[in-house]
């Protein structure tokens, strides 16, 4: 038989060739010393957004001892901070090959102002914030009375700044071009993407077109701006971290905790957790505590779900408590806000722009992004499942009933000890009875002990599902697993007691397939068409000698400009840059 190891995989304190030691904390954290420090940099849309808009950027960790991408850290985290210094979001971002992505919209109760975008990496955490990647972004609300932010004070106060960034020297070995310099409204555009560089410009970068602002604003960082302002940063720091107080999310979101005893005298070595992430994608990781009774757990799947159950899973669960550790919080009060200020002058662009927004969102629900469910977790690895779904049934009260009415190849019996396990029938119709027991859960969260839930009220259940399958869990074998599925799916609520710790989880942003305007025979071309955002690839994959692809223009006339931008797979900054008419 087969055997699977999905989700249901103890996870072992060791990565790679740099494990946690079992001894000290400080022990524990040596095996980082040989990994250099990162750096983030985070290419955006625009600097300049208004009430109903969006922010889409890309996030890009490069390691900064070879200068090529990072494999390092699995999470980055971006921020969104006011001249408060109050955190207006907080994303994590789940990197693939040292790359993510996101978005945030901006709503109407973010007043007018200067805001940091500012991301990092946990790894980075060692290092200075003056280090981690910082640009200057620009909110107009101009539903709100107050804009004192954006007016100046006096006539000192400069109405249209000059950009301190340096504009970056385009790379003439890359050439974007389209197939017209102006276009109607509502026309494709094709766009083409020319490689001369061969193999070192090959990489994975990002594309924004969008209207060019008509109002004043600083410039954005590029790919070798961010790289020469991170250079003069770092100009006299080792590439290596002195001090590791935090360690490196290498393969995914990193959780600490530590099990605590109420009697002194009751070990906390050893101790076996289940941590369940429950929902219809849920998964599991089992763990053991360290020396000092520490535990670390790494997820490195995505899930839906937005809370974690921490379960001791030995006999004895009485007299224990399981404690999270969370982070201190960062200090921004060194940061430095540009400004951008507004006047009568540009009163006929705003209201325009804002019109449009209006427009756009209120249509919202026929040009929509969609998440990819493809990188949705499978927590039965892709193995047959057979449903029952007991409203096709007569109901019993119990679960214990329930198996023996109604489920197939699902039973219960006693062990050596008197206590009651779970049996799946195996498909090999000889074999009527495996010599492991299988694994149980409701709603996705694992149930340590089954004679706990014998007695299960199944009137609360919408179906079972049994996997008959092979599985290893914390190095033990089991065959089948049985997930009851209640109609809430809130199973989570009931667990409390000693051992049980449930936290809130912040879930890494989903990645999206953003919406692209096409108009053809299917299109509805009633539907107002108000964008100033053309297009947002995140994703543009460049290993060959041309890319080629397409968008449509809207109803906004002007002047565009398309901008690619990122690292090469050796690390190159590439920026390239063209503009059009929509006439």
């Amino acid at each position: 038989m087969k055997i699977r190891i999905p989700l249901l995989v103890s996870f072992v304190l060791i990565f790679a060739k740099f494990s946690f030691t079992q001894t000290t904390k400080v022990k524990s954290y040596r095996h980082f010393n040989v990994l250099p420090s990162e750096k983030v940099y985070v290419s955006i849309n625009t600097p300049l957004l208004f009430t109903g808009e969006y922010l889409f950027y890309k996030v890009y960790c490069l390691n900064n001892k070879t200068k090529q991408p990072s494999k390092i850290s699995k999470i980055a985290y971006v921020e969104l901070i006011n001249e408060d210094l109050e955190v207006i979001f907080s994303h994590k971002i789940r990197l693939e090959k040292s790359q993510g992505q996101g978005d945030f919209f901006v709503p109407t109760k973010i007043p007018s102002g200067n805001y940091k975008l500012v991301a990092y990496t946990r790894w980075m955490k060692n290092g200075s914030i003056n280090l981690f990647f910082q640009d200057d972004i620009f909110i107009i609300n101009p539903y709100q009375s107050n804009q004192d932010a954006l007016l100046a004070k006096n006539t000192k106060d400069t109405l249209t700044p000059l950009p301190k960034i340096v504009k970056a020297t385009e790379d003439k070995r890359f050439v974007i071009s389209t197939d017209k310099k102006s276009y109607p409204k509502q026309s494709k555009v094709k766009l083409t993407i020319t490689n001369f560089r061969g193999a070192s410009g090959y990489g994975n970068y990002n594309i924004s077109v969008r209207k060019k602002e008509t109002i004043a604003n600083r410039e954005k960082h590029t790919p070798e701006s961010y790289i020469n302002w991170h250079q003069k940063q770092a100009s006299n720091l080792p590439i290596f971290y002195k001090k590791i107080r935090f360690e490196p999310e290498l393969e995914g979101e990193l959780i600490k905790g530590r099990i605590l005893a109420r009697d002194e005298k009751t070990t906390v070595i050893g101790k076996k957790i289940g941590i369940s992430i429950p929902g219809k994608d849920f998964q599991l990781k089992v763990i053991h505590t360290d020396s000092t009774g520490i535990f670390r757990v790494s997820i490195n799947k995505d899930y839906t779900e937005n809370i974690a159950v921490f379960q001791l899973l030995d006999e004895s669960k009485d007299g224990y408590l399981i404690k999270l550790e969370k982070d201190p919080n960062l200090n921004y009060s060194a940061l430095q806000f540009e400004k951008i200020y507004i006047d009568e002058s540009m009163k006929d662009d705003i209201i325009t722009r804002s019109v449009h927004n209006q427009i756009e969102n209120s249509f919202f629900s026929v040009k929509p992004d969609t998440v990819r469910l493809d990188k949705l977790n499978d927590p039965y690895d892709g193995a047959y499942v057979e449903t029952v779904n007991l409203d096709e049934f007569t109901r019993f009260k119990t679960l214990r009933e329930t198996l023996v009415e109604i489920v197939p190849n699902v039973w219960t019996k006693k062990n050596k000890k008197g206590e009651f396990v779970f049996k799946v029938r195996s498909f090999d119709e000889t074999y009527e009875e495996s010599e492991f027991n299988a694994l149980v859960y409701i709603d996705g969260i694992l149930i340590g002990n089954p004679n706990d839930i014998l007695d299960f009220d199944t009137r609360t259940v919408e179906k079972i599902n049994t996997v008959r399958e092979k599985y290893r869990l914390d190095g033990k074998t089991y065959f089948g697993m049985v997930n009851i599925q209640t109609k809430e799916g809130n199973y989570f609520n009931q667990l409390n007691g000693d051992g049980i710790t449930k936290i809130d989880l912040i879930r890494p942003r989903p990645l999206k397939k953003y919406f692209i305007q096409t108009y053809d025979e299917k299109s509805n071309k009633r539907i107002p068409d108000f964008r100033h955002q053309l297009l947002w690839k995140p994703q543009l994959s460049l290993n060959e000698k041309e890319v080629t692809l397409s968008f449509y223009t809207s109803e906004v006339a002007g002047d565009y400009e398309i901008i690619l931008e990122g690292f090469s797979i050796y690390g190159r900054p590439v920026i390239l840059k063209n503009s059009f008419v929509v006439e």
